[in-house]
């Protein structure tokens, strides 16, 4: 059976730590899905993303903290400006945005 290939790309003060919690709790997830932790998605860079599509990842999530709740004060409506323009961006490469 077919399982997409994701990446997820995990903020460690909220995504990631949720992700950790779900393994402690032997919680399971496909082994077709990998986890990046990063310091904040405010510092994941578009280009991160493009490159992970472009080799061959079936879809990408990015997971930040709350609205109003980054560790880093606004990484996170950081992250959301940049995915909103890279949302075109993936539309003029001929990627769809919803990976």
């Amino acid at each position: 059976m077919w399982e997409p290939n994701v990446i997820c790309i995990a903020c460690r003060w909220c995504t990631y730590q949720a992700a950790d919690m779900a393994g402690s709790l032997r919680c399971s997830y496909p082994t077709s899905v990998k986890v990046v932790k990063v310091p904040c998605s405010g510092r994941v860079e578009p280009e991160f993303i493009v490159e992970a599509l472009m080799k061959g990842a079936d879809g990408v999530i990015v997971g930040g903290c709350h609205p109003g709740d980054c560790h880093y004060k606004e990484g996170n409506y950081k992250a959301l400006r940049r995915f909103k323009i890279l949302q075109k961006i993936l539309d003029e490469l001929g990627i769809e945005s919803e990976r």
